[in-house]
């Protein structure tokens, strides 16, 4: 027994160290990426115990970051540019989900564009990706975000969700899973900006610089158990179907099934971000501040942890 006991690989002893990770929605990629890796031990293997905080709002979720509430953040591209903007010295490191995956719901009496005219849209704060996914989808149907509708800052897309079945707001913005309980439960689909198929920084992994430079080893670490994750989640999906089921707080595998597929496909094999979708990010942010002119794709990333 003293003999096993001396060839035991030396990682079983080592401490945890424990990380924080921001999501700005509860049943997120990242939840469900995270939360098996953890049940299947990969990140302990790696010396990691992540906990997944969750916090409305990429603008509130980056003030987490730079406040240093936060090891890691998962957040939309465009968020994180307005807080570069502001001064944020971050960097995103990989990408989560490299697609657009919204859907523009309504009340149950709301079927067209005219209908939704003058009426109380939620999203859960001004420049996060929601309200960006709300511009897409309102232009998609001829509507102009600033004139034709009223924009409510209301908070997570569960809180909005509750917030359109109580009447309190006439459409929102959700995400591939909410939005197919939505539907189910009697709401109207208006714009499926998931059959579009739009490259866009949806959710990004993003660290502060501070940490890149005195914690290099500790990332280099997590961003390899990360990549595990990913051909984890990808591989294993009846597991992850499971876990995105108990994320959405629902018993309908059909839908967790969809909303599983529509991430997976999102999720890059090689964890890096899309160009493409921060490109039309920043270009974006420009229309409503030209410093954003200023910036580069490439100012915004460090890929060089990525193994």
């Amino acid at each position: 027994m003293a003999i096993a006991f001396l060839f035991l690989p030396f990682r079983s002893f080592a401490q945890l160290t424990t990380l924080r990770i921001g999501t700005n929605a509860g049943a997120s990629t990242e939840a469900a990426l995270f939360g098996v890796a953890k049940d299947a031990g990969i990140l302990r293997q790696s010396q990691f115990d992540v906990d997944v905080v969750y916090i409305a709002g990429g603008t509130l979720s980056m003030q987490a970051l730079v406040g240093k509430s936060l090891d890691f953040l998962c957040t939309g591209g465009t968020p994180f540019i307005y807080a570069s903007l502001e001064g944020a010295q971050a960097k995103i490191l990989g990408g989560i989900n490299n697609r657009l995956p919204y859907a523009l719901i309504a009340s149950g009496n709301i079927s067209s564009a005219n209908q939704l005219k003058g009426k109380k849209i939620a999203i859960s704060r001004f420049g996060s990706t929601d309200d960006f996914a709300l511009k897409m989808a309102l232009l998609q149907l001829g509507l102009n975000p600033k004139s034709d509708v009223i924009i409510l800052q209301i908070g997570g897309p569960a809180t909005r969700f509750s917030a359109l079945k109580a009447g309190s707001v006439d459409a929102t913005v959700l995400t591939t899973g909410l939005a197919q309980i939505a539907v189910k439960s009697g709401q109207n689909l208006l714009v499926d900006l998931i059959e579009k198929d739009i490259e866009y920084q949806q959710v990004a992994l993003i660290a502060r610089e501070e940490s890149l430079k005195t914690r290099a080893d500790m990332v280099k670490r997590f961003m390899k158990a990360y990549l595990e994750g990913i051909r984890y989640y990808k591989t294993q999906k009846e597991i992850a179907i499971r876990k995105t089921m108990a994320l959405l707080k629902t018993n309908d595998r059909e839908i967790a099934a969809l909303d599983y597929h529509q991430r997976a496909r999102a999720l890059p094999d090689d964890g890096r971000p899309t160009a493409k979708g921060l490109q039309l990010a920043l270009d974006d942010v420009a229309k409503d501040n030209p410093k954003a002119k200023s910036l580069t794709v490439q100012q915004l990333m460090d890929l060089s942890f990525i193994p």
